[in-house]
């Protein structure tokens, strides 16, 4: 493979993961290497390569059609929020350890942890979250940690179910924030760890109750 053609996987595979994740592409969508390649004005064979990288992260699935855009079970969401709990509890434990002042300056500036931000739309709310939790990571100090959990966490249902938090279920979870940021702040690492790893499931029970 030339790398003219590397260089093109990469970028259809960035832009339909996207699509993905983000919710412009839904669950149990079918889709056509050709529709592709005409939307996203790239050739067949990048597209393909894309679609079999995408295959093997889970996001799609192949079918005797193609490929299909991936709906997790319960089950599913469940087990994926499970490792996530175990990656960003070990990366909060290390960022209380190991974080500058340059990172801890960085997660403040963010502001998700402020109360106010409950109040946002909840595309906003979702990114600065994403933002947090990868400011956290950046902070361990890990980068196959880091890496590790962002194959693991970075699902449709994280921009879909957000859209559905109520105000509290918002609030609460900026206030877990909150927490984690104090932690990380005072050096605790079985303070950080501890609050990672709660914020983490409940927003699996809160998942779980919006797909009911």
């Amino acid at each position: 493979m030339t790398e003219a053609t590397l260089s093109l996987t990469d970028e259809a595979h960035r832009r339909i993961r996207a699509d993905i994740i983000e919710g412009r592409i839904r669950p149990n969508m079918h889709l056509v290497a050709n529709d592709l390649a005409q939307q996203l004005e790239i050739s067949r064979t990048p597209i393909r390569e894309a679609l079999q990288l995408l295959a093997s992260e889970g996001l799609v699935v192949a079918t005797r059609r193609g490929f299909v855009v991936r709906e997790h079970s319960s089950e599913e969401i469940r087990y994926i929020y499970e490792v996530r709990a175990a990656l960003e509890e070990m990366a909060s434990r290390l960022a209380a350890e190991r974080a500058t002042d340059e990172h801890i300056a960085a997660l403040e500036r963010l502001g998700a942890h402020t109360e106010t931000v409950a109040d946002s739309p909840r595309d906003v709310i979702v990114d600065l979250n994403n933002a947090f939790h990868e400011a956290v990571m950046t902070a361990a100090g890990n980068p196959r940690l880091h890496s590790i959990n962002s194959r693991n966490s970075e699902h449709f249902f994280n921009y879909n179910i957000a859209k559905l938090y109520s105000h509290d279920e918002a609030a609460r979870a900026i206030h877990e924030h909150e927490l984690l940021l104090k932690a990380i702040k005072s050096r605790s690492g079985d303070d950080a760890a501890k609050a990672a790893r709660e914020h983490v499931m409940n927003a699996l029970e809160v998942t779980l109750r919006k797909l009911r």
